[in-house]
């Protein structure tokens, strides 16, 4: 009776917890959220492979993550063979990957409510756009974004559990003698699975990564929208359990995130170099870190040679070339580097014409940015959505053998509209349409212009 009293004690502060706001000087104000949201939106694009290339794939050379993942099954199974050995495998690794981009997205207000695209709905007028959308999507208890943070937080919940539970069945010998060395997660070596430590990491990963390697993409951001980026991190930081104190210290604005960042990064990789030298001194090969796996992965329905080539460059380049040489990925070629600076010089000219557009026509330019930005956060919302198997992800634990039930995959499949496709292609073509008449005019009238005056 008391173990019941105290299990329901506890839940209840938990309730409690999750239901109420964060305390000051963590919260982000609602202006902070809709400009984190409104940056995201409108490079949501480059983010998005900012943490695919840099934050995850940097951040699982960490040992100590990359044996979380083993004995979680996440992205290496449970007998600590990589799973991405065959296509199916491939194909979950990437359904992982998508997961959390959906809980990005879901927190930065871009998901589309199951009932706008499902054809049976009738009436869509009544769809209650303030539960996904803008800074609400955070509200707790209502807000689709704050319940992805919660729903994360339960299914982390789930790992430690289930690392602590094997724990006992964890081999030994040799390879365990040394942590740097050890396969699996062994709480008797790295104490608590996904500790306030390891929260922290990743949510620097999070919240500093895309802001770090946006400059190198070609994008640029100012202090507001990077300081707002921060706090709308922190915040869901507070929700996802980590400590206030951490939070305030680390998270406080850019200067402390950037510095934050850094360490981390300097961290992990002298953690990677520990173990690729104590590999080096007992004789044996050193556990495989998923990064050369997880970008592979990546690739399970692009088959072309060159498109796989140019995510390892992509990756190299965000990475640099200390990291990347440690995580042994391949060297890039120099034709290789300068297709992709030239791709990435093609992908910034929309954000290009938009400035110019903006200063030359602020009413008009304004708001053609204010479309893109929104088109382009549900394009990236409907692709993970699509790729997903026409799924929306609710965070629920996947078995030991790293499949999903397939009742919850019925539970999360998302009826799809013709309509509603026909309807987004539409307003999608719209802006590119304008954008192309625009420079149509603007170079028709510079060409005017020059003709009169040199002839």
């Amino acid at each position: 009776s008391k173990a019941v009293d105290g299990k329901s004690g506890a839940i209840r502060t938990f309730l409690d917890v999750i239901s109420a706001p964060p305390p000051e000087g963590i919260k982000a104000t609602s202006s902070e959220i809709a400009l984190a949201q409104a940056f995201f939106a409108a490079n949501a694009v480059p983010i998005t492979l900012s943490l695919l290339y840099f934050s995850l794939g940097g951040g699982f050379a960490s040992s100590r993550i990359s044996r979380i993942l083993r004995s979680t099954s996440y992205l290496v199974l449970s007998n600590g063979e990589a799973e991405f050995t065959t296509d199916a495998g491939k194909e979950r690794t990437v359904m992982r990957l998508l997961e959390t981009l959906q809980f990005v997205i879901d927190i930065m207000g871009g998901s589309l409510p199951p009932s706008l695209t499902d054809p049976t709905t009738s009436d869509k007028s009544e769809i209650d756009f303030s539960r996904w959308k803008g800074p609400t999507c955070l509200f707790p208890g209502t807000g689709e974004g704050w319940k992805s943070t919660v729903r994360v937080r339960l299914l982390h919940a789930v790992a430690r559990r289930r690392v602590h539970q094997q724990s006992s069945q964890t081999p030994t010998g040799p390879r365990n003698e040394n942590p740097h060395l050890s396969l699996k997660f062994a709480p008797s070596i790295d104490g608590v699975a996904l500790n306030q430590e390891d929260m922290a990491y990743t949510l620097s990963s999070f919240a500093f990564g895309p802001l770090h390697c946006l400059p190198k993409l070609g994008f640029h951001f100012t202090r507001a929208e990077a300081d707002a980026t921060i706090a709308l991190w922190r915040h869901v930081g507070f929700y996802l359990g980590m400590e206030p104190s951490i939070l305030e210290k680390h998270f406080k604005d850019w200067e402390s995130a950037e510095r934050f960042g850094a360490m981390c990064g300097q961290m992990l990789f002298l953690e990677l170099q520990e173990t690729l030298e104590a590999a080096s001194d007992a004789g044996v090969e050193p556990p495989p870190a998923p990064t050369i796996a997880m970008i592979n992965a990546l690739g399970t329905y692009v088959d072309a040679k060159r498109a796989q080539e140019e995510r390892f460059v992509l990756s190299r380049y965000l990475l640099g070339e200390r990291a990347s040489d440690l995580l042994k990925l391949p060297p890039m070629p120099r034709m290789a580097y300068a297709k992709l600076r030239v791709s990435l010089a093609t992908a910034t000219l929309p954000t290009v014409f938009g400035r110019v557009y903006t200063a030359i026509l602020p009413p008009l330019g304004k708001r053609w940015e204010s479309k893109r930005g929104e088109l382009l956060l549900e394009a990236v919302g409907r692709m993970t959505r699509y790729k997903l198997g026409m799924r929306r992800t609710t965070f629920r634990a996947r078995g030991v053998d790293g499949e999903l039930d397939e009742k919850v995959k019925e539970e999360e499949k998302v009826e799809k509209s013709k309509e509603d496709v026909r309807r987004f292609l539409k307003r999608w073509n719209a802006i590119w349409w304008e954008m192309g008449g625009v420079l149509v005019i603007w170079f028709g009238i510079v060409g005017f212009i020059g003709w009169k005056v040199f002839y």
